[in-house]
This record gives C-alpha cells, structure tokens and sequence, in this order.
C-alpha cells in the first residue's frame, strides 16, 4: 500500500432510512487500496480524475462518464490513474436491502453483470442521490430518501442485474467447497483458525488449498479472512460497540494491530469511523 498523501482523507456517514447502507467520499492522489472484498454491494462514482481497478483479471478506469457497481465477495482493488488524484463517491447496499428491493419489485437478479456501466445519466441520479443522503440530509425527508434510493437500486438491478453464476470446479475446491471454507471463516472469525483446518476441511492438502483459494477468490485465505474482520469490524462500529470490544469480537487479539489495520483499509482509525456514523 502507497502511503496516502497529508490532503487525502476519506468521510463515511449513515442515513437513519438504513442505517445499514454505508455512504462514503474521498480524495485519494497516492493512497491505494489493496486486493479486498465486501461483505455488501458498493456502487462508486467519480466526480473528479480517474481511478483505475483490477477486477477478476481485467482492468477497469471509472471516470465521471460512469459509475462502478461491485457484487459482493468479488476481489478488487483501486488506485489513481493520474498524480492529481481522484474524487470518488460510494455507497454499500447490505444484501437484506437488496433481496428486499428485489423481492418487491418481482426481480431475480441479485448479482451485478459486469463492474461498470457507461451511463451519464446513472452517474448523475447517484451523485444527487449520494449528496441528498449526505451533505443535504438535513433538508431531505423520509419519503424523498427512500423513494430515490429505491428508485436508483431498482433501475441498476432492472437493467444490469443476473442470476449469479456458479464459479466452475478447479479440481476439488468447485462451488460447494468454496461455499464450505467461506463459511467457516465466518463463522469462525474470532479464531485462530490455520491452513489445516482450512485445507482439511474441502480434503486438500495445504498447498492445493492455497493454491486453488487464490486463484478462486484472487486473494489469499489470510488476506480474505483479515478483510472480513475488518468488514465486520465495520457493522459493530455503527451499530455503537466500542474499538477495543469490537476489536476482540471480530479477532482480532491487539488494539494497535486492529487499528492499524482499519486505517490501512479504510484510511479512517476505528474511533474516528464510529464517530462519523454514529
């Protein structure tokens, strides 16, 4: 990770409409997110520059003619294209409001098609609808929230939205498998769960675990169970726990490695995230 400039900052807020639907806004020149993944849908917009990601081996450069839209549990990155920097706006939709959305409206499709869509149109209803969330809040009602919210998410789904497709068989790690390790980590993200336990568990040997992990999910088991922690670090922050008892809620066993960590990822400490959403 490239150290972030002193001007570069990221702000996160939440709307009372859900307060499981993540609002954020950066300025990012240098700083670069690693290969990662969510636990929800994110939907980004640059306002300003271009950031460029990887994504399940392609590169993609979201610029302000379209907006990026990101199923969950899909690795990625991100960085600036150009030394000026970039503005991006993001919001994270928690599956329960989606397959709610979805449910309502008679949609089956509850996965993205593709990362990145070529629509100013869309790009400017969530700009307005992210500013509306955020910075206007104040003047913004109920109603007009969750109608605008709504009808952004439906129209994103109506027309980008597929049923997922199942990740093909590599050898003994197929879908099923896959499916088994991700669970364990959840269930188990407080553990000190290692390799064996992992690789064991789906009958490979460690190296054949490793292996096939990575080149399923194109992060490592470590990699990947450290961002959930993080991700689940998150919802306990905003749902009013303190640093330190999320910190050995999520597993992680020293209150400086969780912090760095969470400025790592998020360019926020845990405090100062909770402060911001709560």
């Amino acid at each position: 990770m490239t150290l972030p400039h002193q001007d570069e900052h990221i702000e996160y807020w939440t709307h009372p409409i859900h307060k499981e639907v993540e609002l954020s806004r950066a300025h990012l020149n240098s700083f670069s997110f690693e290969k990662h993944i969510h636990l929800d849908y994110h939907i980004g917009v640059v306002s300003q520059g271009v950031q460029e990601y990887l994504h399940k081996g392609t590169h993609y450069q979201l610029t302000p003619n379209n907006i990026s839209i990101l199923n969950p549990d899909e690795c990625h990155n991100g960085h600036s294209l150009h030394a000026d920097g970039y503005h991006v706006h993001v919001m994270s939709l928690p599956c329960s409001l989606v397959e709610e959305i979805a449910t309502e409206v008679g949609v089956s499709a509850l996965f993205f098609q593709t990362p990145i869509i070529n629509s100013q149109v869309l790009q400017r209803q969530f700009l307005l609808l992210h500013t509306l969330l955020t910075t206007e809040r104040q003047r913004l009602s109920r109603l007009e929230a969750e109608t605008t919210l709504l009808a952004l998410v439906t129209e994103l789904f109506g027309h980008y939205g597929q049923s997922p497709k199942l990740i093909q068989p590599s050898a003994k790690l197929g879908i099923m498998e896959l499916s088994r390790v991700k669970q364990l980590l959840h269930e188990h993200l407080a553990s000190d769960i290692n390799l064996e336990q992992l690789s064991s568990s789906v009958d490979l040997s460690k190296f054949q675990f490793l292996r096939q992990f990575k080149t399923a999910m194109g992060m490592t088991p470590h990699a990947y169970l450290t961002r959930l922690r993080l991700e689940y670090a998150k919802k306990s922050l905003r749902n009013g726990n303190s640093a330190i008892n999320t910190a050995y809620e999520v597993g992680f066993f020293d209150q400086s490695h969780f912090n760095k960590a969470f400025k790592r990822a998020y360019l926020v400490t845990p405090s100062d995230f909770k402060k911001r959403v709560i």
